[in-house]
């Protein structure tokens, strides 16, 4: 029995996740904001709600072998236009929701001796995506976390991977906030790169196609530090590694319509 806890679970990859690791013979324990069938309601902003859901799942199967956090969403703005309370907002849900899940669930994984993490990032984590500025840096800032607990739990048998997907068809423009005080100057450009993400969310991989990498990753003998989902970031991966920054940036410029 391999016990999987996926945070994030009531839609988009996550959902799939659950619904695809079950279909394929995985014990899952899914949890989000909001409940539904099969998905208990877990905010990753409450501690102790966090702890609890952890607890619980342990409790009834005795182990917990691998965990997932999707949990995260969007906020449409500009960095100027985004209040600072809105940022907050976002980092408490994007990366601290993910370290409380963590620090949930670390002490049972070493105590086992051994444990898989998957903290799911974005394309966006190494890409400033224009009016999604706030949501790259949380994503960001998941990678790095990632990368440090990786190393820092090694030792006990746990292996920790970053999963960043690309373009992929879930309702997370649909869920993203919009600022509460925008600004005319920006609104022209804002709505076109609102309008070209939509675009290309749409034309996207398979919520599926995240959930099949998932399942590598748990079935890997070694993970490595980090997954690529999708042709669209594997390509912006490369390229800015190789690309001089200024013709990169011009790249991206002209991706969002700039």
């Amino acid at each position: 029995m391999t016990v999987v806890l996926v945070t994030g679970a009531a839609n988009g990859m996550g959902a799939a996740t659950v619904e695809y690791l079950a279909r394929v013979g995985y014990t899952v324990e899914g949890s989000d904001k909001v409940a539904r069938d099969g998905v208990c309601a877990v905010d990753v902003r409450d501690s102790e709600a966090v702890a609890d859901w952890v607890k619980s799942a342990h409790a009834r199967h005795g182990r917990i072998d691998a965990v997932v956090t999707f949990a995260a969403y969007g906020i449409v703005g500009s960095v100027e236009e985004t209040d600072p309370d809105e940022a907050a907002a976002l980092v408490d849900t994007n990366v601290i929701g993910t370290h409380r899940v963590l620090r949930a669930v670390l002490p049972i994984m070493r105590a086992q001796g051994n444990g898989r993490v998957i903290v799911v990032s974005s394309g966006a984590g190494a890409i400033a995506e224009p009016y999604g500025g706030w949501y790259s840096a949380t994503k960001a800032a998941i990678e790095r976390l990632g990368e440090a607990t990786r190393m820092e739990t090694a030792a006990f048998g746990i292996h920790v991977s970053v999963l960043a997907p690309g373009w992929t068809v879930t309702p997370i423009i649909d869920s993203a906030v919009r600022v509460a005080d925008p600004i005319e100057s920006y609104t022209p450009d804002r709505i076109s790169v609102l309008e070209r993400v939509t675009g290309y969310l749409a034309a996207g991989q398979s919520a599926e196609a995240v959930a099949e990498k998932v399942r590598t990753i748990l079935e890997t003998d070694r993970p490595r530090q980090t997954y690529l989902c999708g042709s669209d970031v594997r390509l912006s991966f490369w390229t800015r590694r190789f690309a001089p920054a200024r013709v990169y940036e011009c790249l991206v410029r002209r991706y969002y319509g700039f």
